[in-house]
C-alpha cells in the first residue's frame, strides 16, 4: 500500500493537471496578443508623425513657391509718374544677363516703351531717364544643399528734366521668402509704384471706342 502511494504521488507531480497547461498557454497567448498591440500602436504614433512632418514640409514647399511670384518694395520715394516713353541707361555693372529684358519686360506690361543708350549718351528727347543698379548674392534653397545666385539689391531712380522725380529700392532683408524670385518679379513690384499703368488707364477708352 505504501509503495503503491509514492508511485501515485509521483505520477500526479510529473503530469501537471490539464487547467495548469490552459492557464499557462491563456497567459503567453495573452502577453503576446499585448505585445503586438503595443508595437502596432508605436507604429501607428510613428507613422503619423511621419505623415504630420511631411504635410508640414509641403505647406512650407508651397509656401516658397507661392512667394517666388511676389515681390514688393523695401521703399519707395516719389508718386508714380504718367509716361508713355522711356530711356534706360545701360550699367556695364550688372551683369545679370536677364535684368535690363526683364526691366524692358515690365514697362511695356505698363504701357510704356523704352529704348537703351550708353552712360553719357541719352537722346535729348527722353520724356524720362531710368538710371539703375543691382547686386547679386548666393544661398540655398529650402530643402536644396545647393548654392543659388540671386538679386539681393536693386536701385531704380527716374529723372525728368535732369531731376529726380521717384527712386525705388528693393533689399533682401533676413528670411525674406522672395529671395529667389526672378528679376522680372522683383522688377514688377519696383516699376509697379514708379511708373502709372497705362494699359489699365486707357482700357475704358478703349472698350467704350469697340461699343462704338
Amino acid at each position: 500500500m505504501r509503495t503503491a502511494s509514492i508511485t501515485l504521488h509521483r505520477r500526479a507531480t510529473a503530469h501537471p493537471l490539464p487547467n495548469t497547461r490552459r492557464r499557462r498557454n491563456t497567459a503567453r497567448l495573452t502577453a503576446a496578443t499585448a505585445l503586438a498591440t503595443a508595437t502596432l500602436t508605436l507604429h501607428g504614433c510613428a507613422w503619423t508623425l511621419i505623415s504630420a512632418v511631411d504635410a508640414t514640409g509641403s505647406v512650407i514647399q508651397a509656401g516658397f513657391a507661392a512667394a517666388t511670384h511676389y515681390s514688393s518694395p523695401s521703399f519707395v520715394n516719389g508718386a508714380p509718374i504718367d509716361v508713355s516713353h522711356i530711356c534706360i541707361e545701360l550699367n556695364q555693372n550688372v551683369t545679370t544677363g536677364d535684368f535690363v529684358p526683364a526691366l524692358q519686360t515690365v514697362l511695356t506690361q505698363r504701357g510704356v516703351q523704352s529704348d537703351l543708350y550708353g552712360p553719357g549718351t541719352a537722346p535729348p528727347g527722353c520724356e524720362a531717364r531710368l538710371v539703375y543698379s543691382a547686386a547679386i548674392d548666393y544661398g540655398r534653397r529650402a530643402f536644396s544643399d545647393e548654392s543659388t545666385p540671386y538679386l539681393s539689391t536693386i536701385d531704380l531712380t527716374l529723372l525728368q528734366r535732369g531731376r529726380v522725380v521717384v527712386t525705388a529700392r528693393y533689399e533682401t532683408r533676413g528670411l525674406a521668402t522672395d529671395r529667389f524670385s526672378s528679376a522680372s518679379t522683383k522688377l514688377g513690384g519696383l516699376v509697379g509704384r514708379m511708373v502709372v499703368d497705362r494699359r489699365a488707364q486707357n482700357a475704358p477708352a478703349l472698350q467704350a471706342a469697340r461699343i462704338d
